[in-house]
C-alpha cells in the first residue's frame, strides 16, 4: 500500500511541476502581450486584448488545477 501511495505522490508532484510550468508561460505571454499592446497602433490593438483575454483565461485555469492538485497532494498526506 504504500508502494502505491509514493507512486501515486510523485504522479501528484510531476502534474503540480507541469501546471507551475504552464502558469508561468501563460503570465510571460500575457506580461509580453501588454508591453506589446502599450507599442502598437489603435487598429491592432482588438487583437492583441483578446490575446490578453484568453490568456487570463489560461492562468485562472492553471490557478484552479494547482489548487486542485495541492488538495489531492494533501489530502493523500493525511
Amino acid at each position: 500500500m504504500n508502494f502505491l501511495k509514493e507512486k501515486i505522490q510523485k504522479y501528484h508532484e510531476k502534474k503540480l511541476r507541469d501546471a507551475k510550468e504552464k502558469l508561468r508561460l501563460h503570465t510571460e505571454i500575457k506580461n509580453h502581450l501588454e508591453r506589446r499592446l502599450k507599442t502598437i497602433e489603435s487598429e491592432q490593438s482588438n487583437d492583441v486584448k483578446k490575446k490578453i483575454e484568453k490568456q487570463t483565461e489560461f492562468i485562472e485555469i492553471w490557478k484552479n488545477n494547482i489548487d486542485s492538485i495541492n488538495k489531492q497532494i494533501k489530502k493523500l498526506k493525511s
